[in-house]
């Protein structure tokens, strides 16, 4: 049985004068940490998609993440991150995978990346814990919803709002409400005119950092505060250190 861990942001770094991330240990509210712990018992291996395939890295993504898991108490024996360099080899990474750990970003550039590998071919049988923060989170659906969120998008008429995700959730995600709820972009207001007009097509559940989702098979549960975006409203579902369960709510889905 799968378990989709689906979180706003796992808030595992801290970030130095020069803005440079520096690995910490990952943030329990809502207890977060505590249901990581719970859910990733096996331990050997943990493949990471990454969000953005082509990027160089000045440090090496399978240190960063062992040392910001190992900081929070979670340690796995292999840590792969699957990018361009070694995307050929993912069939044989995701068969020897505990974990699936989604790394996010700008959401249109991990999306390409996922349906590139067809992990959503590969994920069916998967028998395992995907966990992913934002855009990885987000890329869990079927049809994934894609807000414009870099200068331009939201005047492109061809930016495409639609993507192919893993068909693993019939949840769509809006994270960092927290970041972006007084944001603007190209002249509008993020939440009220970029996207609102798309809830009455799609609704959302919108989370601040800090509040995630679970989904155990066919069971789903929401912990911290959250949002439902649903026919241009937005509307509260949750508070924090409280949580409810989704999968039960008929006007959530």
């Amino acid at each position: 049985m799968k378990t989709l861990i689906m979180s706003s942001s796992f808030r595992g770094f801290t970030t130095d004068e020069y803005g440079n991330k520096i690995p910490c240990k990952i943030d329990n509210e809502n207890g977060f940490l505590d249901t990581l712990k719970k859910y990733l018992t096996k331990r050997k291996c943990m493949v990471i998609i990454s969000g953005n395939p082509k990027k160089i890295h000045t440090k090496d993504p399978n240190e960063i993440t062992r040392e910001y898991f190992a900081l929070s108490g979670i340690a796995f024996d292999e840590y792969i991150y699957v990018n361009d360099q070694n995307k050929d080899k993912i069939k044989e990474y995701i068969a020897k995978a505990d974990c699936i750990n989604l790394f996010g970003g700008h959401l249109p550039t991990g999306n390409a990346f996922i349906n590139e590998l067809n992990l959503r071919e590969l994920v069916k049988d998967f028998d395992g814990v995907l966990i992913g923060g934002s855009g990885g989170a987000m890329d869990m659906a079927d049809t994934v919803y894609c807000k414009p969120e870099e200068d331009g998008e939201f005047t492109d008429k061809k930016f495409n709002r639609y993507l192919k995700g893993l068909g693993l959730t019939n949840i769509n995600i809006i994270p960092h409400y927290n970041l972006i709820k007084d944001k603007m972009l190209d002249g509008a207001r993020i939440i009220e005119d970029v996207i609102a007009p798309d809830t009455y097509k799609t609704p959302l559940i919108v989370l601040p950092d800090g509040s995630y989702i679970v989904q155990e098979g066919q069971r789903q549960f929401l912990y911290g505060e959250a949002f439902l975006f649903k026919n241009g409203k937005l509307v509260q579902i949750c508070e924090n250190n409280k949580n409810t369960i989704l999968s039960d709510d008929e006007k959530i889905l």
